[in-house]
C-alpha cells in the first residue's frame, strides 16, 4: 500500500479489528449509555463504559450497575 493510498488497513487492539480508529476514552459522568450510543452512531470505533467501583458491583449498588449497561 502505497503512502498516499485512501485506503487504511483496519485498526486493531488486542487482536480485534475496529471499523475504525476513532476511541473513546472512560470519562467519569459522561460515559453513559446514551452518550456511547451517540459516539457509536457517529462512527466510534471503541467505545468504554466510565470506571466503575468493583466493590458496589459486587454489592450491586444501583447507581454502578446502571453505568455497566451496554444496551445489547
Amino acid at each position: 500500500m502505497s503512502e498516499h493510498s485512501p485506503i487504511k488497513p483496519p485498526l486493531v487492539v488486542a487482536g480485534i479489528s475496529l471499523p475504525h480508529a476513532t476511541i473513546l476514552a472512560p470519562m467519569s459522568g459522561v460515559t453513559d449509555l446514551p452518550f456511547r450510543r451517540a459516539v457509536r452512531r457517529c462512527g466510534g470505533g471503541l467505545v468504554v463504559t466510565e470506571m466503575v467501583a468493583s466493590a458496589a458491583v459486587l454489592q450491586q449498588v444501583r447507581s454502578e450497575m446502571r453505568k455497566l449497561k451496554t444496551g445489547c
